[in-house]
């Protein structure tokens, strides 16, 4: 049953991603300009706006949608500090799609391709040496958010060691892009953002240090 099915969502997904790629391509809308543009469409929505909001962060790795548009929308929508709760859910919810995308489409793929590869071999055995702390510093250093979840996925990191390092490796992240988006209105909050950017990168350097010389 599931190899008769595979090929099917396989080709539904590549023809909705297509699709959805299409759509942003020929709009003419350059990419700076999504953020304000999802907080217009998405605001009309009155009290279901957070959970609508949620739900397209959490479809949104299935088309490709660049996450960090998405968030930094979050801050003009809700403000940095209701974001900040709201992206909380939204990316871990995000992150778990993109992890189990990557282990359904991804894993028989990725384990051909590390048979012949020895140096992708290499970085899956450096992977799985530590899952967690790998997890949480790739997070800190704001490794493109999808992409980190689908490798994950494929080379079967174990969730609990990804989920765990995802939910403490965006705090710095998210709440960068909240204050961000947040800055539309308050200018001073891109000096708050530019100094969770800064922290995310440093901690990420100081656990790396400590964790070399363990």
């Amino acid at each position: 049953m599931k190899n008769y099915l595979k090929p099917i969502i396989l080709f539904l997904w590549g023809t909705l991603i297509v699709f959805s790629l299409y759509l942003i391509l020929s709009s003419g809308i350059p990419l700076s300009a999504y953020p304000k543009l999802i907080a217009d469409a998405v605001g009309r929505y009155g009290v279901a706006v957070p959970i609508l909001f949620i739900l397209l962060y959490a479809i949104r790795p299935l088309i490709f949608f660049p996450a960090t548009l998405l968030s930094v929308s979050a801050g003009f929508l809700f403000g940095p500090w209701k974001a900040i709760a709201i992206l909380m859910i939204a990316e871990n919810l995000s992150s778990f799609v993109s992890y189990q995308a990557g282990k359904y489409v991804g894993k028989d793929m990725l384990q051909k391709m590390d048979d012949k590869n020895i140096w992708l071999h290499k970085f899956e055995s450096y992977f799985h040496h530590n899952e967690f702390l790998t997890i949480l510093l790739l997070r800190l250093i704001f490794v493109p958010f999808d992409l980190l979840g689908y490798f994950a996925g494929a080379s079967n990191i174990s969730y609990k060691a990804f989920a765990l390092g995802t939910i403490i490796g965006i705090i710095p992240g998210l709440i960068t892009v909240a204050f961000l988006g947040g800055s539309a209105t308050h200018p001073l909050y891109l000096i708050i953002s530019l100094i969770f950017f800064i922290f995310g990168i440093f901690l990420s350097k100081v656990i790396k240090n400590r964790y070399s010389k363990v």
